[in-house]
């Protein structure tokens, strides 16, 4: 058995994505929304960047400036499913991409634990290692090693059949019209 990755995640270089099933105008509007679920102090701007994916336009990227706090960088995925219907997609999920030195520990995934009736915790992947995360508290609980193996947070249990290809991702400088959204965070 490997040992567990450290907490909370050092994710240097990574190139961090959340994604979601919904035009990129709505998750424009969501994004705007965010600050308001923040606290007020201690904000700084976060610049993200917004783009259609070329090779399935019914989902939208939002590429972080960096990874945030761990907290915001789960939160503000879930809060991508919207608030009310018609807003907001159903599938969000969270990737990130290693650098080509940290390629061995391969890509981080999380996607919300739609089987917690409350709908604030996520399942997580990474360094072959899975995780609940609950977002009130900020709560980590390792669930053991390849619980849920990669293709669960794209194909998984009948909940996320989303058809997402995490190579889609590899090389996000071949997508030109990323739109950018500046707002406040903490740090």
């Amino acid at each position: 058995m490997s040992k567990q990755p450290d907490f909370p995640f050092d994710m240097t270089g990574y190139t961090c994505f959340s994604i979601i099933n919904c035009p990129s105008g709505q998750a424009i509007q969501l994004l705007k929304e965010y600050p308001g679920l923040c606290a007020e102090e201690d904000r700084v701007p976060f610049s993200f960047q917004i783009a259609v994916l070329l090779e399935d336009p019914k989902w939208t990227l939002l590429r972080w400036p960096r990874p945030g706090r761990f907290y915001d960088l789960m939160n503000l995925t879930m809060w991508m499913m919207g608030y009310r219907a018609g807003l907001g997609g159903e599938n969000p999920i969270f990737v990130a991409v290693p650098p080509a030195e940290r390629a061995e520990e391969g890509p981080f995934l999380a996607r919300p634990d739609y089987d917690n009736p409350f709908g604030d915790s996520v399942l997580g992947f990474w360094k072959n290692w899975s995780f609940n995360y609950v977002i009130p508290g900020e709560k980590l609980r390792w669930i053991g090693e390849d619980v849920f193996p990669q293709e669960y947070f794209f194909y998984g249990r009948g909940y996320s059949s989303t058809d997402f290809q995490l190579e889609w991702l590899r090389h996000p400088e071949r997508i030109s019209d990323w739109t950018e959204c500046t707002i406040p965070m903490e740090r």
